[in-house]
């Protein structure tokens, strides 16, 4: 069962011309053969802009070396187009930062921008949106800063609270990873300080950033959000690789038990091991991120859950005319999804006193009042402005 799971899986990630492409983006010496068989069969009105932006950032590499003379432009307008968005959302995200520095407040960077700028400066990779952390007081101060700013609130999840500043969204998390089991360890204690543009931020250490991405994209790889994220996630794993030189994957591993995402590092450390056998073989990522019995039964509950709560959001967003609570109780009945999601989480609740966890987790996020209370919560965020 999961081999066939992780096969399955594995469909979702590769894509030969991806694959093809990221491989030529880490190799030290390109020929122009490979150039050439690259672009065999190139549509530049594919809907993957996040691969032509790549492909044009391995041409400013290689000098656009066998490249056809018609796609070069397209190609530099591409670049251009996202070097101009990643410079008005970096742009917001300094004026902001200034703001919460002021207050002696120093964001740990997340995903994107964490990646743009400290792990891989440069217009490499697409951003949608900018995330950062803090801890403790510090996110409730800057939510405060935000809206004194005039920022748009957005949403509310049980791990972050989004804002818009202009069109640029910004997600402040009150946690590092999603499970919320980093507390208590020493994950605040290792951060690095850095500065860039006059500001001071916070970035993980190179091994808590290699276990956060693969943690993190691990949900995208059982939705329908992987083929957006599925080239993203290898680049920036790959690229934090580049600053652990003799990389220690007992170390990683042991670092992923500590941060209690052992099974999701394992099948994203099997998943890189497939496109990147040139880092680690496929037997060494399994020998060495071994998992225990549990890991087969999280799978498949995995699988059961996300292929129960995506059509269920699908349905959600499309049956917008009727009562939003007739709707939640009625989508909750046909999907059942607190079962399944228990199920999911519960080799992380083991962890913790599972019972009263869960029990707040669902009266929280499930209980048949739940439109109201976001309702109220909105309001409450309306007063503090």
């Amino acid at each position: 069962m999961n081999i066939a799971i992780e096969k399955e899986l594995q469909k979702r990630l590769l894509v030969p011309c991806e694959q093809r492409l990221l491989s030529l983006l880490f190799k030290e010496h390109v020929n122009i053969e490979e150039i050439e068989d690259q672009l065999q069969g190139l549509n530049m009105d594919t809907g993957n802009h996040n691969y032509l932006l790549m492909l044009a950032h391995f041409g400013y590499n290689v000098d656009w070396m066998g490249f056809p003379k018609h796609v070069i432009p397209q190609l530099k307008g591409i670049y251009r187009y996202y070097q101009v968005e990643n410079a008005l959302m970096l742009q917001k995200l300094f004026m902001s930062t200034q703001k919460l520095n002021e207050r002696n407040i120093y964001p740990l960077l997340l995903k994107g921008a964490a990646m743009r700028l400290h792990f891989a400066s440069g217009v490499s990779r697409m951003m949608a949106d900018l995330d950062f952390a803090l801890e403790g007081e510090q996110y409730e101060e800057a939510v405060s800063i935000f809206q004194d700013m005039g920022a748009e609130y957005i949403v509310e999840a049980k791990h972050s609270i989004t804002y818009k500043l202009g069109k640029t969204e910004f997600d402040i998390h009150h946690v590092i990873f999603k499970n919320n089991l980093e507390k208590g360890s020493d994950i605040w204690e290792r951060v690095e300080q850095v500065e860039v543009n006059s500001c001071k931020f916070r970035v993980l250490s190179p091994l808590d950033m290699f276990v956060h991405i693969l943690d993190s994209q691990s949900r995208c790889i059982f939705v329908d959000e992987m083929p957006e994220r599925r080239m993203k996630w290898l680049f920036d794993a790959k690229m934090v690789l580049k600053m652990m030189p003799d990389t220690d994957w007992t170390a990683i591993a042991k670092r992923a038990s500590e941060l209690h995402c052992s099974y999701r590092v394992h099948l994203m450390m099997k998943l890189f091991a497939t496109c990147f056998p040139e880092d680690i073989s496929l037997e060494d990522a399994e020998n060495l991120f071994a998992v225990d019995s549990g890991y087969g039964k999280w799978l498949k509950d995995a699988m059961d859950f996300y292929e129960t709560i995506v059509p269920y959001m699908k349905e959600r967003r499309a049956d917008e005319n009727s009562s939003i609570t007739l709707r939640v109780i009625h989508l909750r009945i046909k999907y059942k999804p607190i079962r399944k999601e228990y199920r999911y989480y519960s080799h992380e609740l083991k962890e913790v006193e599972s019972g009263m966890c869960f029990a707040k987790y669902v009266a929280e996020l499930y209980h048949l009042n739940r439109p109201v209370k976001l309702y109220q919560k909105f309001l409450s965020r309306l007063r503090l402005r």
